[in-house]
């Protein structure tokens, strides 16, 4: 009996080791922080079980953030580092940022560590997105934007790189020498046909061009002789649609109206549908000077779908105008 007792209790001795992962601290705080681009710390850590410990590759909330360990594998009573990064980007910012981290530890599988940052740019942009437009019979518009050292000292001389040549930006001459802020003039010239655009300009100092200091993003449109309202449609409808007789108007119809901004008038023809199911009709009205796309909705796809519909116009710059479409379908 005895040797039995003793095998068991051995046994038990065994099977109560575990390994015990014991962070110094979870959260590590910055405060206030500027003038710079990125912050690093390191958290430490140490097995305090007894047995070895096992880590898996630490897992960011995003990917502003890298981390790693100095080693992966710790016997009971060693000590760990797992050191990261933070990229800050460009604007001001109250950020806090997470990493999880998963070992063996049968207690704390998964420890969540914090990293906090109240930070402020070296140089601030306000505002930092513009949505300029250019009307029909309009060549150019103008905007605005302004730049700002955060730390008071003055502004350095300023370059830009605008992403197409149709867009120029420059510092308003009369901005003084010393300011710690100066006013962005922007200029965009009418150039292709009718349409949205995504562009951006790039701000750089004069002695730092490698890395731009700052970006004005522009999202915008060139407006041409026609317009479509509304510019996209969308449709949620519930599988199965109601029989023919008994569907409202209000969920298998949709309507766009195509107008002429000049008021003068224009033709419309060959209208489409790349989703089966919907039928597409034109109905002049004002003597041409208007339209209405009818859109109906006969046959339900059998799963959500995007397409489009569009029409033939007499307007040489818009010679085909596509008006987008979404069908949502949610099954009961």
């Amino acid at each position: 009996m005895a040797p039995l007792l003793v095998g068991a209790l051995c046994v038990a001795a065994q099977s109560a080791e575990a390994p015990k992962i014991q962070f110094e601290q979870t959260v590590y705080n910055f405060g206030k922080t500027s003038i710079v681009e990125t912050v690093s710390g390191t958290f430490k850590f140490k097995n305090t079980g007894d047995a070895v410990l096992k880590l898996e590759a630490p897992k960011p909330s995003c990917g502003c953030t890298v981390a790693s360990f100095k080693s992966d594998t710790l016997q009971p009573g060693e000590t760990g580092e797992l050191a990261f990064t933070v990229t800050l980007g460009t604007t001001r910012a109250n950020m806090e940022k997470h990493i999880a981290v998963k070992s063996n530890d049968p207690k704390t599988p998964e420890v969540s560590l914090s990293i906090l940052v109240d930070y402020t740019p070296l140089y601030e942009l306000n505002p930092t997105t513009l949505a300029p437009s250019l009307a029909f019979g309009v060549s150019q518009t103008e905007q605005t934007a302004t730049l700002t050292r955060t730390d008071g000292k003055p502004l350095k001389a300023l370059k830009f790189a605008p992403s197409k040549a149709w867009i120029t930006a420059r510092v308003e001459p009369s901005a003084p020498a010393d300011e710690a802020s100066a006013r962005i003039h922007i200029e965009l010239q009418r150039d292709g046909s009718p349409r949205h655009f995504n562009e951006s300009i790039q701000v750089y100092t004069v002695d730092q061009t490698n890395v731009p200091i700052s970006t004005i993003y522009l999202y915008g449109e060139v407006l041409g002789e026609i317009s479509a309202n509304p510019e996209s449609l969308y449709w949620s409808v519930t599988d199965p649609l109601p029989q023919a007789t008994d569907r409202p108007e209000a969920l298998v119809r949709r309507l766009v109206t195509i107008t002429s901004a000049d008021g003068k008038p224009f033709e419309l023809k060959n209208p489409q549908s790349t989703i089966p199911g919907i039928q597409v009709e034109l109905v002049q009205k004002e003597g041409g000077k208007s339209y209405d796309l009818i859109a109906k909705l006969d046959e339900l796809p059998s799963q959500t779908v995007a397409g489009n519909l569009s029409f033939d116009t007499s307007v040489a710059a818009q010679s085909r105008m596509e008006v987008p479409v979404i069908v949502n379908i949610s099954k009961q």
